[in-house]
């Protein structure tokens, strides 16, 4: 993959705006290329990063993760979003969207996390077959090229976000990134994007495709 070029020094609205403290969830379900969007477009989420968890292998990649899910490092303010409302959006999804067969994974940092996701998952009844309340150990980055797969995908938008970055680090750790990624990655048209799109500071053009993808007027 070719290297990015540097961006012009101007930050989106979107990200000067980014709380100063986010808390991080980690979940799995499936492929990760499938749940990264579900995740980038909640109220409240402003970063997503995919990669893998849960296993005993030491160095998992794309093309050999070992005995690691593949999961979704969700950053996100805990004013505007609780652990345990995160929790219930990503339980509730449809089911029809992810792998056939895949496992629902939490993975827990402390005790409040496990007595939530425990008491959440009896909700929904899920059990041992279709879900999975873990110890959050270690979560391994996956490499560049398998980090906002939809965004990648769209020329248009993915050469006006890196016009606004120093770096490829620097774009995919950006909500912009993030939230066109899962914008782009909606298996349906989205009904109530996260904020204006003003705040992503893209051309008229782009702002008009991302009207016509969330259909609104």
């Amino acid at each position: 993959m070719s290297s990015m070029p540097a961006g012009g020094g101007y930050v989106p609205r979107i990200d000067q705006i980014k709380p100063r403290h986010l808390d991080a969830a980690l979940f799995g379900r499936g492929c990760f290329f499938s749940s990264e969007p579900r995740f980038g477009v909640i109220c409240g989420v402003w970063r997503t990063t995919v990669g893998f968890a849960g296993g005993r292998y030491g160095s998992p990649s794309y093309n050999d993760a070992g005995d690691h899910a593949e999961v979704v490092l969700v950053e996100y303010d805990p004013i505007q979003l609780s652990y345990g409302q995160l929790l219930e959006v990503f339980l509730g999804w449809d089911d029809g969207f992810f792998d056939l067969g895949s496992i629902s994974r939490v993975f827990v940092k402390n005790e409040f996390e496990r007595r939530v996701a425990q008491a959440a998952l009896a909700r929904h009844d899920f059990d041992e077959t279709n879900a999975r309340v873990s110890p959050c150990r270690t979560f391994y980055k996956a490499e560049p090229p398998y980090q906002k797969y939809f965004l990648r995908a769209s020329p248009l938008f993915m050469r006006e976000a890196v016009s606004f970055y120093p770096n490829e680090e620097a774009l995919l750790h950006s909500t912009l990134a993030t939230r066109l990624n899962g914008i782009l990655g909606q298996p349906f048209p989205l009904l109530y994007p996260p904020e204006d799109f003003g705040l992503y500071d893209l051309s008229k053009v782009a702002i008009r495709v991302l009207t016509h993808l969330t259909h609104q007027l």
